[in-house]
């Protein structure tokens, strides 16, 4: 029976425009009627996951739990202090950047485990992008020694266009890369997360501490940084304007869209029927 449902949030439990649908808002109530817990999980930090969140009703996410910078973070609803946190080598980050500096063309995000979220070449079309629901905090110059002795969490090349993103990654020298989990996000992004961090070890760790079995979790997800959430989630669900490797590796494809609500689907189709 499933006791956990986690869920991407950009262009998935949120629509297109940043809001939730009412949809979704109504099968969460029901779903936690059932006992069934609802489970945020993005590549972004807490805090902007709980500011996108804020018109939720209490009780969407009272006992809950929220997992952030795509597994590399897990929150308690209400905590600020991560029960699980993983960093990433500031070396690393630099010369991730000294590339990018290098290249000229791409920008950045650089995430601190405090929840902040700087970025360097950023254009005035991800500036829109990310209007209302994640704030920026940029940055010029040519080095990021300021952020040497900051815990950081994860960091990622932006750029408008996924398809010169992934011959980005194929040209990148792979020492640049080594050790790191890397994955494609939202059409405009390249994460560098943490060796071994993923949004699917991400849910295994939590399912772990409650004491639920991984088989009774549903994952929903529509790109990249989803797909291993998916693949080790009990069912794995891509809403139906997820990447088509995503639904490769779903167990169900939904009919709705971020647009339309997919925990309404959810709910209908796989979770009430276990309550009947």
């Amino acid at each position: 029976m499933y006791k956990l449902v986690a869920t991407d949030m950009d262009e998935t439990f949120l629509g297109f425009d940043h809001t939730v649908p009412q949809a979704n808002v109504d099968a969460i109530l029901r779903m936690r009627e059932l006992g069934v817990l609802f489970v945020p999980a993005s590549g972004r930090a807490y805090g902007s996951i709980m500011e996108s969140l804020r018109t939720l009703p209490p009780e969407c996410l009272r006992d809950s739990y929220v997992i952030s910078y795509n597994g590399g973070c897990i929150n308690r609803v209400g905590e600020d202090e991560p029960l699980v946190s993983n960093s990433i080598d500031f070396e690393v980050v630099r010369r991730l950047f000294d590339y990018a500096a290098y290249i000229g063309d791409v920008g950045m995000h650089i995430y601190t485990q405090a929840g902040e979220a700087w970025g360097w070449g950023i254009t005035e079309g991800e500036l829109d992008y990310l209007r209302g629901h994640m704030e920026l905090r940029l940055f010029e110059g040519d080095d990021v020694e300021f952020l040497r002795d900051v815990p950081l969490s994860k960091c990622l090349y932006v750029y408008e266009r996924l398809d010169l993103l992934h011959e980005l990654a194929l040209a990148m020298p792979p020492e640049l890369t080594e050790g790191l989990s890397t994955t494609f996000s939202s059409g405009r992004y390249y994460e560098f997360n943490p060796a071994g961090v993923d949004k699917g070890s991400g849910l295994r760790e939590l399912a772990d501490r409650l004491g639920i079995d991984i088989a009774d979790t549903i994952a929903c997800g529509d790109s990249a940084n989803d797909m291993a959430m998916l693949e080790v989630a009990g069912l794995g669900i891509a809403v139906s304007n997820a990447t088509p490797d995503t639904v490769a590796v779903s167990d169900y494809q939904a009919q709705s869209s971020c647009q339309d609500g997919v925990f309404a689907e959810v709910l209908e189709r796989f979770i009430e029927p276990q309550h009947a």
